[in-house]
């Protein structure tokens, strides 16, 4: 499914499709008394501040409150697998890198090295791994596709992901919860939150969380699976008066596991029964916000100081895990100080300044003695300053926006914390980078139909043992000497988007034509250097492609449509990449499917509810890891898959959940090698204090 949509045909097949799924939008009934817009919905990740979703250039797409009770998901991973087309490059073993455009966070996660920018509450969390973010205190996730970098830095080059957390509102609520499953699934969960006065609000989330080793369809039990999830996560604010509030909130999850693992180490072959690599991946954060509100709002001054950990911890050892394992922690102070000024009617100014300092620290140990991990431990100091200024033109008929952003990093490749070196070398080089971005928005038939462009840059800093590392050690097989390339420019991409939107009370539909040229993108250079009298490896600006497709995404109101009582909604949300071209290799990128469709239908009716979902995911490139010497690419095929959730509201304030994954017990896998379990049952039991 290449090239073969044009965009005058799909411009034209969307219109037609909306015109029949609601008669209302021909041009003479645009007046009509029972046309609703949800001109209410309102985002922030978009603009860094509160803008209507229809002022806002970029494509936004918003995972709600009830999308993910419905989900029957556990993390956000299995969230955007379910809902968000890009890509989703599940493992086994809670790794579950996430990918937007063509581009993925870090495989293990490593937020620094990645290409995709997740946040929470507006700033870093502190990793790319989403298996590691449980749902519980999750209110709703908004999702930029396209590069963010004017207003996010680093790593948003496929996209933005920023989960906004659960602050506490309405009337003061506990709910209980207990849940079980196949395959030794079991969750207990407990949450309260709610405004205890017009000064105070709360939220907090707590849960534990287990499951035993699962099955697949086609190879059987899938030994050593098991994992063990422990979280707690809060919010508590305070409303000094109506211009100045406050809010401490944070998260820790301590996550707990093993690796299945092939026989031999051979993929598709049998289980090894055996095999006793486990895992820690923790994670939290914590954060401070203030929010000053002046001059009859028209500034608002918004404080944020944040600080992020995250553990990526592999024990490889048998019998005893301890006596072999490699070990990275990551933590980051940050802080995030931004002003919005609306002194002009129409006109919002966005502007601030970041500055974060992140330190990895890594170790390892081998037969029991220290040992020399993979990589350095490494330093970053990261100074921004950023701007943007939104116009609003004929009556807000007319939206322009642009900005840009400024970042200087300072990065230092540190000795780790253990593992022997015949020279190491501790060197510091800085760089800087600027991202600008413009977007314009227009509406017609009273904001029935907008049309919108965007132009936009997006940029990954090199590591810093990319650019900065000198050392040299006696290696596994045999003597490297490893040295940072102080020349290397960020990875750049530059992407130009096109689309329209159309909102009525029975269905939204929004097409999106987007085009990104991808450039200097860091690779290990094929030929040493030389350098003090030695040969050396190092990293070069090598890479460059090409990407280019069409989002097509679409919600239809069908109670609306036919007048009916109960609530019944389709949505689909569709990829196709007609245009993914790595021009350095002459070949398809990896990872990146022909196209991607994630749909489902969801009921509502009083206290019951019901959502059916399917996914469906086109062939793509991988890489063949099976022999780890001689890797090679290959085609990986097309699946599918179907999710069944259902809640029925019980007497008092009891609810009934259950869950059918994989409905018709497909075989399937997000990864090449790793098999996804067989069809899954879960059922859970809540109660509520009022």
């Amino acid at each position: 499914m290449k090239r073969f949509l044009q965009p005058a045909t799909v411009l034209s097949v969307c219109i037609s499709i909306c015109t029949l799924l609601c008669p209302g939008l021909s041009q003479g009934d645009m007046s009509m008394d029972e046309t609703v817009l949800k001109l209410e919905e309102v985002v922030v990740t978009a603009t860094r501040t509160e803008e209507n979703v229809r002022d806002v250039p970029v494509p936004v797409q918003i995972i709600t409150t009830e999308e993910i009770e419905e989900s029957g998901a556990t993390n956000v991973g299995d969230l955007i697998g379910k809902y968000v087309t890009g890509h989703y490059h599940k493992y086994s073993g809670l790794q579950a890198p996430i990918g937007l455009r063509g581009f993925m966070t870090d495989a293990h996660g490593d937020d620094i090295k990645g290409h995709v920018l997740m946040l929470v509450d507006g700033h870093r969390i502190g990793t790319g791994n989403m298996a590691k973010i449980p749902l519980d205190l999750v209110e709703r996730i908004e999702i930029i596709k396209g590069p963010a970098s004017a207003l996010y830095g680093s790593a948003a080059m496929g996209g933005v992901l920023n989960i906004i957390t659960k602050k506490g509102k309405g009337k003061i609520k506990t709910t209980l919860k207990q849940e079980l499953g196949s395959f030794d699934y079991e969750k207990s969960s407990l949450s309260s939150g709610g405004m205890g006065d017009d000064k105070f609000a709360y939220h907090i989330a707590a849960s534990y969380e287990s499951a035993g080793n699962y099955s697949d369809p086609k190879y059987g039990e899938v030994y050593n699976s098991d994992q063990l999830n422990k979280n707690i996560a809060g919010n508590v604010s305070c409303f000094l008066n109506e211009n100045h509030d406050l809010r401490v909130g944070g998260s820790y999850a301590d996550l707990t596991g093993g690796y299945p693992r092939w026989k031999d180490f051979k993929a598709y072959s049998s289980y090894d029964k055996n095999n006793h690599d486990e895992y820690d991946k923790s994670h939290g954060y914590g954060d401070l916000e203030y929010n000053g509100r002046f001059l009859e709002e028209k500034i608002h001054w918004k404080a944020l100081g944040y600080y992020l950990w995250d553990r990526n911890q592999w024990f490889t050892g048998y019998p005893d895990p301890d006596t072999d394992y490699t070990k990275y922690t990551d933590t980051t102070w940050g802080t995030d100080q931004q002003f919005t000024l609306k002194l002009v009617p129409g006109n919002k100014l966005v502007a601030g300044f970041t500055y974060e300092d992140l330190k990895k620290k890594s170790e390892g140990r081998s037969g029991g003695a220290p040992s020399r991990p993979y990589t350095p431990s490494m330093d970053y100091e990261t100074k921004s300053v950023y701007a943007q200024d939104s116009i609003d033109l004929l009556d807000n008929r007319l939206n322009i926006v642009v900005g840009a952003r400024y970042d200087r990093f300072d990065v230092t490749t540190r000795r780790p914390e253990t593992g022997a070196f015949d020279s190491f070398n501790e060197r510091t080089v800085d760089f800087d980078n600027v991202s600008p971005k413009a977007g314009v928005v227009v509406k017609l038939f009273d904001d029935l139909l907008r049309f919108r462009g965007n132009a936009g840059q997006g940029f990954k800093a090199p590591s810093a043992d990319e650019m900065s590392a000198m050392y040299e050690h006696p290696g596994w097989y045999g003597p490297r000497r490893i040295l940072g390339n102080p020349d290397l420019k960020p990875e750049k991409t530059t992407t130009y988007e096109a689309g329209f939107d159309i909102s009525h009370d029975r269905v939204d539909f929004g097409v999106s034509f987007f085009h990104t040229d991808y450039k200097d993108k860091i690779e290990k250079a094929p030929e040493t250097v030389l350098y003090d009298g030695k040969e050396w490896e190092t990293w070069e600006n090598l890479g460059k492609a090409e990407i280019e497709g069409f989002d097509i995404n679409l919600n239809w109101r069908i109670d609306r449509t036919f007048d009916l009582q109960p609530a019944l909604i389709l949505y689909c949300n569709s990829t196709f990449n007609t245009k993914r071209d790595d021009k350095e290799n002459n070949c398809d990128l990896k990872c990146v499917s022909d196209y991607e469709i994630k749909s489902g239908l969801r009921f509502g009716h009083e206290q019951t509810t019901a959502s059916l979902s399917y996914v469906l995911i086109g062939p793509q490139k991988v890489t063949n890891w099976d022999d780890w010497a001689n890797p090679k690419t290959e085609t990986k095929g097309s699946f599918s898959f179907w999710d069944l959730t259902m809640t029925q509201g019980l007497f008092g304030n009891w609810k009934l959940e259950a869950s059918i994954m994989n409905l018709f017990n497909e075989e399937y896998e997000w990864a090449r090698g790793y098999p996804m379990p067989e069809r899954t049952f879960t059922i859970g039991l809540s109660y509520t204090f009022t």
